[in-house]
């Protein structure tokens, strides 16, 4: 018995290396209507649905920053004395996104507010890296023949799949797509924010996520920041799916069972007349 316990407090002992998952972050500006910055204005940048919050002050320039902040759907609150409290919704972070969410206050007093909603840009202008985000949907809709996320990075623009690479078998770890002619093991594969690839061949993942546990994934081409780091080729990050502050869980099925699949030309071939030979 004290053997067992020992052995249990053994294991427990072991520290996993843990990876953060990829963020986002939210940069912008406090103005009032004439264009004149605000320093010192609270702003709460928060997320519902996974009960996050932060809470921040403009610097001397009226500039804010959320940095390494969780993928979701936000909320930018901003108030300051002399004027009405600016509420900004309808905000969706993706992965590894720098979004520009500048804030106008109007002079007021501070118990009135306004709202904005859903009128942030679309185009990415705190970055010039040259990126695509694979969403959740397109990973749930989209036929995959062996259910393997690998194939949608031969979606996007520069993806070259070497010759003899099969991602429809199950389980397939050999990433084999050159981006933009790069060489095959130059990609960056993450999870997480964690390293997803064998250093020693360079182009074999150490896992390979579920479909349904990825929540989404994003390819940076060319012009990514120097954070990136490792090689110089594609960055491939993937965020995995995290939970709410409500209880919740998927149910799917996915079948594959021959008998469904279509009738073939080939069956129902008849050679007239019987008894002779197929042309």
């Amino acid at each position: 018995m004290r053997r067992f316990f020992f052995l249990c407090v053994l294991v427990l002992s072991f520290s996993f290396e843990l990876h953060a998952q990829d963020t986002a972050t939210i940069v912008g500006t406090v103005t009032d209507s004439s264009g004149a910055v605000i320093p010192g204005t609270t702003v709460k940048v928060s997320n519902p649905e996974k009960g996050f919050t932060r809470e921040l002050q403009s610097n001397a320039a009226g500039e804010y920053l959320a940095a390494q902040i969780p993928l979701g759907n936000y909320l930018v609150e901003a108030h300051s004395p002399g004027f009405m409290r600016l509420v900004h919704s309808d905000i969706s972070l993706a992965i590894g996104q720098t979004l520009r969410v500048d804030l106008q206050l109007a002079v007021g007093p501070i118990t009135q507010s306004t709202t904005v909603t859903g009128n942030v840009p679309k185009v990415e202008t705190e970055s010039a890296a040259v990126s695509d985000v694979v969403t959740a949907s397109q990973i749930s809709d989209l036929e995959l023949n062996g259910r393997n996320f690998i194939q949608l990075a031969s979606l996007i623009p520069g993806a070259a799949p070497s010759e003899g690479w099969d991602p429809s078998v199950v389980g397939h770890s050999f990433t084999g797509i050159s981006f933009n002619g790069g060489r095959l093991p130059y990609n960056n594969w993450e999870v997480d924010g964690g390293n997803n690839t064998d250093e020693g061949s360079g182009w074999t993942l150490f896992t390979s996520p579920s479909l349904d546990s990825i929540a989404e994934f994003r390819i940076s081409t060319s012009n990514y920041g120097a954070e990136m780091g490792k090689h110089a080729g594609a960055s491939i990050q993937v965020a995995t799916k995290s939970g709410t502050k409500d209880f919740h869980g998927t149910l799917f099925e996915f079948v594959r069972n021959d008998q469904f699949d279509a009738n073939d030309w080939f069956v129902n071939r008849q050679i007239n007349p019987p008894g002779g030979r197929q042309q």
